[in-house]
């Protein structure tokens, strides 16, 4: 059940972390996130943390990148 639920996690950190979308979108989708956090540590009492997952993604391309519990803090919208 655990993995299942970190799967769910870096689905919902990848959305938040994508860049591709506007401000408004992201602040939905980090709440969104926060929300699903809070209720899997009341249930089930798991946090989970997704640095690792990026680092070992591509680690010359995110170990520099300013994060906490892999969502990127220096996040911003692209210009179009």
């Amino acid at each position: 059940m655990k993995k299942r639920l970190y799967d769910e996690f870096i689905k919902l950190l990848v959305e938040a972390n994508d860049e591709t979308k506007t401000q408004l979108e992201h602040d939905l989708l980090v709440s969104n996130l926060r929300g699903w956090e809070q209720g899997v540590e009341d249930a089930a009492g798991h946090r989970f943390n997704g640095d690792y997952y990026y680092m070992e993604m591509e680690p010359e391309t995110f170990s520099n990148r300013p994060m906490c519990a892999g969502l990127f803090l220096d996040w911003k919208e692209q210009s179009k």
